[in-house]
């Protein structure tokens, strides 16, 4: 049976699919696998009952010193050892060392050593992969980043186009206040909250008396400044939510919303007599929602209408 049993040791030992060796305690071979063989090149040289000192001349001493601790009862390993062998190469080993009893008595130590150079050539890879990857997504990030502001800032400077735009469109050059486009879209939508609501709001068409004979005698540049006169003097005293306009020409269009009939009357004759005050005549029509039309066309017709009866009193 015993020899059986050292039969199954030797095979065992010979057929193990990892390095593994069997020394006594002068650390001179007693078995070793396959693999053992074949890593370190015992094929073709004698190895049995050599010590591994004399097999490995430069080994380093910690591995002797490892050898004693075990020979001592010591149970050695590393997950992951790095030797930097002579040939200039690299080795990466997974390592075991402990001792063997035979009968209670310890007979020697048994190494365990599997090269895992590859595995961790393959970890270096797959992390340089990794980082290689990271940088990448970095940069392509910050690309997309840069991409994203390019964006951004093209959205706002088309908004702020857009707006500039929108201003040139509704705004009349001269002198700055809306123009008749922009009055009809603020009447049209006054009149429609006017009748959800069932309130009123009201309008004062002025146009300027005896302009023509001043842009003849003095010329344009001087009637110019008396239109931008007249809507400064509009935009300075109308109410917040009032949409003053140049309808065209010397005539302007004073939009107020919510405001009554005697509210739009007040405020006209407020408006001239400022007007006077800075030396400026005008005739002046007002009308109210829904009073005097029921659209913004009828609304300006009746305006428009009440303006040449004053003009031609």
């Amino acid at each position: 049976m015993q020899e059986d049993s050292e039969e199954l040791l030797r095979l065992f030992i010979d057929q193990a699919p990892v390095p593994i060796a069997m020394f006594d305690r002068e650390m001179r071979y007693i078995a070793a696998s396959r693999r053992w063989v074949t890593d370190y090149e015992f094929a073709h040289r004698k190895w049995r009952g050599i010590s591994h000192y004399e097999l490995f001349p430069d080994l380093p001493e910690r591995w002797r010193s490892i050898h004693q601790r075990a020979l001592h009862g010591e149970v050695i390993a590393a997950s992951e050892d790095r030797f930097d062998r002579a040939d200039g190469t690299v080795q990466f080993l997974r390592w075991e060392v402990r001792p063997w009893c035979l009968e209670e008595v310890q007979g020697g130590v048994i190494i365990f050593a599997e090269d895992i150079t590859a595995r961790k050539r393959f970890e270096a890879e797959i992390l340089q992969l990794n980082a290689d990857l990271d940088q990448r997504v970095q940069a392509r990030t910050a690309e997309l980043e840069e991409t994203i502001d390019k964006l951004q800032t093209a959205l706002i400077e088309a908004e702020t186009l857009r707006r500039e735009l929108r201003e040139q469109a509704i705004r009349d050059p001269l002198t700055g206040l809306f123009n008749r486009r922009f009055l009809e879209e603020s009447m049209n939508r006054e009149a429609a909250r006017a009748h959800r609501g069932n309130s009123s709001f009201g309008v004062i068409m002025l146009d300027l008396d005896k302009f023509k004979l001043l842009n003849d005698t003095r010329g344009h540049e001087a009637g110019d400044e008396v239109l931008r006169g007249v809507a400064r003097l509009l935009v300075e005293n109308v109410r917040a939510g009032d949409v003053a306009c140049r309808f065209g020409g010397d005539e302007f269009i004073v939009l107020m919303p919510e405001a009554s009939l005697d509210a739009v009357q007040r405020k006209a004759q407020q408006l001239n007599l400022q007007l006077k005050a800075q030396g400026v005549e005008c005739s002046m029509g007002v009308a109210t929602y829904p009073d005097h039309g029921s659209s913004a066309r009828e609304l300006l017709k009746s305006a428009d209408e009440a303006l040449y009866r004053a003009k031609a009193n």
